[in-house]
C-alpha cells in the first residue's frame, strides 16, 4: 500500500470517528483494517421500509461503506445493511458516485447518505428504485422525513473523548447539530444541482447552508468560494 494512499485512509479515519462521536444521529459500529478500509455506520435518521408492500417509518439504518483499492480515484462502495424505501438505494448500493470527487472527505459522504436517508436529499430523473421514485412524485408535501441537520457546529465545544482506539468508535455525544456559522456580505455566486446538473444563481448569505433545487428537489450545499459560470 502506497504512502499516499496509507495517509489518506488515516485522515478519513481520524475525521470520520470524530464526526461520529460529535453527530448526535450517527455511531461509528466497527471498523476492519489499519488504517480502516470497511466501516459500518448506525444512522438514527426517520427513513422508510417497504414490508408486506406497505410503508413503515423506521428510525434506525445501518450502512456499509467499503474502499475499493484504487480510492480515492474512485467512489467508496456504499450499501445499506438493512432494507430502506428510497429512488437512489438499492439493496447493493448507494447511488453516490456520479457526486464523488476524490478531494471529498468520507465524513461529507456519510453526511450525504443521512440526507439521503431523510429524504432530504433524492434524485427522480435517474433512480435505482422506481416505485420509490413515483411515491416521492406525489408525496412531495411530506418531505423531508426528518430535518436533522447532518453538520456540526463547529463553534461547540469537542467531547473530552477526542482520539479514535480500537476498531469502534464510541457512542455519539448529545450535542446538537446548528446552523452553518455566518456568513460573509451579499453577493453572488453559481452552484450545481449534484442530482441533475440545474446550475443556479444564489446570494453569498447562503454560502455554507443548503437550498433545494427546484428541478430534482435534491439539497444543494452551497459551496465557500464561487464556482465558474
Amino acid at each position: 500500500m502506497s504512502a499516499v494512499r496509507l495517509r489518506r485512509l488515516q485522515a478519513d479515519y481520524e475525521k470520520l470517528s470524530d464526526f461520529a462521536r460529535r453527530h448526535p444521529r450517527l455511531r461509528l459500529i466497527s471498523t476492519e483494517g489499519q488504517p480502516p478500509e470497511l466501516y459500518q455506520l448506525e444512522y438514527q435518521i426517520v427513513g422508510l421500509r417497504q414490508i408486506d408492500d406497505q410503508l413503515h417509518v423506521v428510525k434506525n439504518h445501518v450502512v456499509e461503506i467499503r474502499l475499493p483499492r484504487d480510492y480515492p480515484r474512485t467512489p467508496p462502495q456504499c450499501r445499506m445493511l438493512t432494507p430502506i424505501f428510497h429512488p437512489n438505494i438499492a439493496p447493493h448500493a448507494i447511488c453516490i458516485g456520479d457526486h464523488w470527487s476524490a478531494g471529498e472527505p468520507l465524513w461529507s459522504m456519510v453526511a450525504r447518505i443521512g440526507e439521503m436517508i431523510a429524504y432530504q436529499s433524492y434524485n427522480t430523473k435517474s433512480p435505482l428504485n422506481g416505485e420509490a421514485a413515483r411515491w416521492v412524485e406525489q408525496n412531495l408535501a411530506r418531505l423531508p422525513l426528518d430535518r436533522v441537520s447532518m453538520q456540526l457546529d463547529e463553534s461547540a465545544p469537542r467531547p473530552a473523548a477526542a482520539r479514535a482506539s480500537g476498531s469502534a468508535a464510541s457512542q455519539p455525544s448529545p450535542q446538537r447539530a446548528a446552523p452553518a456559522p455566518p456568513t460573509p456580505p451579499a453577493g453572488e455566486i453559481h452552484v450545481v444541482c449534484p442530482g441533475c446538473g440545474h446550475r443556479y444563481r444564489v446570494s453569498t448569505q447562503h454560502i455554507g447552508k443548503r437550498v433545494r433545487c427546484a428541478d430534482c428537489h435534491g439539497i444543494i450545499l452551497v459551496p465557500g468560494s464561487a464556482e465558474t459560470p
